[in-house]
């Protein structure tokens, strides 16, 4: 370990150097021959349609620089802490994304944000790549942050704000992963060309429109705003299985006949067609109009609802003879209603086809609209203005379900959590589909105005509201089930309470002098020199143990164990005990010997685990002899 988040760019020079290994060359990547190999190397092309702003380049930067920042936990203000595997953490995304790329590299199957819409008066992460963890400090510590059009970087700021978060984000997504990204009219065109290039054109799903209110605003004399988009990519297109937008249904027929398709014929078998047509012959000729002309090449008879002999006929099919007769043997029902002709079909689908999402969503159908997210938070909460601007979960829910609908235990992402509506939208829908999806959610710490409701009512900063906002989301959910489960027959089945903890982490700088130390800055060196202490100054072992797992690419959830070997305090991590972790000082010899019987992985020890220098190498030696089909890695902060 070197104390540093994953190195995404080390990541991406060794898929480049797998497809071109002729254009990395120690390490580098030699762009000339790349493209050269491409095709596409030409000096005088200078001109060519790209998207650019003031710092984009610098973005780029920001994004694949690597992080020594932590996450330290409260278990305080958790709930079902050593159980759950949900997670809330405060602190600014950037660097939280950063830290997540080692544990959660290609593992998240949906992101889910709500990212400040730019209209002016919205807090901006006011982000100083010089010293994050600094800056960090000082955002948090100040209130109503604004972007202004009169400043001169009005889109700048905000594009440089959201480009490294998404490219940041588009790591942790799996290959069959989805994004959903809230927007209004201030930056949706912005928008729309940062995520084609960070996902790909190719990759882009489409846009859904909400209905965000039951009524408008009626003080606009120009347009009445009624409703915000939402942009959807994936991943990799290829991989992904579907947006469902629900079970398909055999009640709804669709047609097979669409008039910019090639002409072709198909031949219909007698007593297949159902029809509302009168009884009586029908000759052969063209049925239509213009746009939709059907051609019949033979007479047909109706009688009692059906066409009774065998026909042909000619139009633009969407289906192939074979296909009609494959779905014909399914049970298809085939119906023509009109004197057109135009042939519809009732299909038989199976348990698993769905249709696709729908790019409206009308939030007064769903109640999940502004009104209703106003009217929940006051609910739940007994305070009226809480928050502002919070999504209502029925709303958020169906997204969810949108995207995580077929694999029930995979993990959603939103780092822009807000009062946490994605958490209490993932709860809600567990207990509802009994699914076992977990949540990881992102939050600033922005303070809240001392002239706010929330201040007065106690909330110092956003996070509290959204970590008390899940503390009784879930709490309201599982009294709804307890309840409804007492009110079922012996003969029903009892509904499953979901996962209505979370795991609370808060960023903060390393926990180890080793790697708390500013290289640029002597006085810093010179105090880690002088500091034989393996902690920062206030910090635990439980602290210092996290960070461990963080840094060794295990996720949030893993629990920590601990055991005693003659009364010296040993942790691990995961029941297969993967690492193993001493900060015990003076450690004999015949203790190590015992330790490394749990066959480990890796063994962390404190800086002053040994009494000496000869003493820590022969624990070395012993450690890495004693298996020689797979050696143990040894570290020491």
């Amino acid at each position: 370990m070197d104390g540093y988040s994953k190195d995404i760019v080390k990541e991406d020079i060794e898929k480049l150097k797998s497809i071109f290994p002729q254009c990395v060359v120690e390490g580098k990547v030699k762009i000339d021959q790349l493209l050269n190999i491409l095709g596409e190397y030409d000096e005088k092309d200078f001109e060519k349609y790209e998207f650019t702003w003031k710092g984009k380049n610098e973005c780029y930067k920001v994004a694949r620089e690597r992080t020594k920042a932590t996450l330290l936990p409260c278990e305080s203000e958790s709930v079902n802490f050593n159980d759950t595997e949900n997670i809330y953490i405060e602190g600014d995304n950037l660097e939280v994304l950063k830290i997540l790329q080692q544990g959660y590299y290609n593992k998240i199957k949906m992101i889910y944000i709500d990212p400040p819409y730019n209209t002016g008066n919205d807090f901006v992460y006011d982000d100083n790549y010089e010293d994050s963890l600094e800056n960090y400090k000082n955002i948090i510590s100040s209130i109503n942050k604004s972007n202004p059009e009169t400043s001169g970087r009005f889109h700048t700021n905000w594009l440089n704000m959201m480009f490294p978060r998404l490219m940041l984000a588009h790591t942790l997504l799996k290959d069959d992963g989805v994004i959903f990204i809230s927007i209004d009219d201030n930056e949706v065109d912005n928008l729309k060309k940062l995520c084609n290039e960070i996902f790909g054109e190719e990759n882009f799903i489409g846009i859904i429109t909400w209905g965000k209110k039951r009524k408008g605003s009626f003080l606009s004399k120009n347009i009445v705003s009624l409703t915000e988009y939402i942009l959807v990519y994936s991943k990799n297109i290829e991989k992904l299985r579907g947006i469902y937008g629900g079970q398909a249904s055999n009640n709804e027929s669709q047609p097979i006949i669409k008039r910019t398709n090639k002409i072709s014929i198909l031949e219909i078998p007698e007593n297949i067609i159902h029809t509302k047509l009168e009884d009586g012959i029908y000759n052969k000729g063209i049925y239509g109009d213009e746009l939709n002309p059907v051609e019949l090449l033979n007479d047909v008879i109706v009688k009692n609802g059906k066409i009774i002999n065998k026909f042909s006929i000619k139009a633009p099919f969407v289906w192939s003879q074979e296909n009609f007769n494959n779905q014909l043997q399914k049970g298809c029902k085939f119906v023509i209603n009109t004197i057109n002709f135009q042939i519809r079909v009732f299909k038989v689908f199976d348990i698993d086809d769905f249709k696709g999402f729908g790019s409206y969503i009308n939030g007064i159908d769903i109640k999940g609209t502004n009104e209703d997210a106003y009217e929940e938070l006051e609910n739940l909460f007994n305070i009226k203005k809480l928050f502002d601007y919070s999504k209502p979960s029925n709303y958020i829910k169906m997204l969810v379900d949108a995207g995580c609908h077929f694999e029930k235990d995979d993990i959603i992402l939103d780092f822009f959590s807000g009062s946490a509506t994605t958490a209490h939208a993932v709860m809600q829908l567990n207990a509802e589909d009994g699914g076992n999806r977990k949540y990881i959610m992102v939050q600033l710490p922005e303070l809240c105005g001392e002239k706010t409701e929330a201040y007065k009512n106690g909330y110092k900063n956003i996070c509290e509201i959204g970590k008390e906002r899940i503390r009784r989301a879930g709490q309201k959910i599982k009294q709804e089930i307890e309840e409804n489960n007492k009110q079922l027959k012996l003969d029903e089945e009892l509904k499953k309470i979901p996962d209505i903890g979370f795991r609370v982490f808060k960023l903060d700088s390393t926990n180890f002098n080793k790697w708390n130390v500013s290289l640029k800055i002597e006085e810093d060196l010179q105090h880690f020199l002088n500091n034989t202490k393996t902690l920062v100054n206030g910090r635990t072992e439980v602290d210092a143990i996290f960070e461990i797992l963080i840094k060794n690419g295990f996720p949030l959830t893993e629990k920590i164990y601990s055991l005693d070997i003659d009364n010296y305090k040993f942790y691990y991590i995961s029941e297969d005990c993967l690492v193993m972790i001493c900060f015990e000082e003076n450690i004999p010899i015949e203790v190590v010997e015992k330790a490394i019987e749990y066959a480990p992985s890796k063994m962390v020890f404190s800086r002053k685990a040994f009494k000496d220098t000869s003493e820590m190498v022969t624990a070395k030696h012993i450690i890495s002899k004693e298996f020689s089909y797979a050696q143990i890695e040894v570290e020491f902060l």
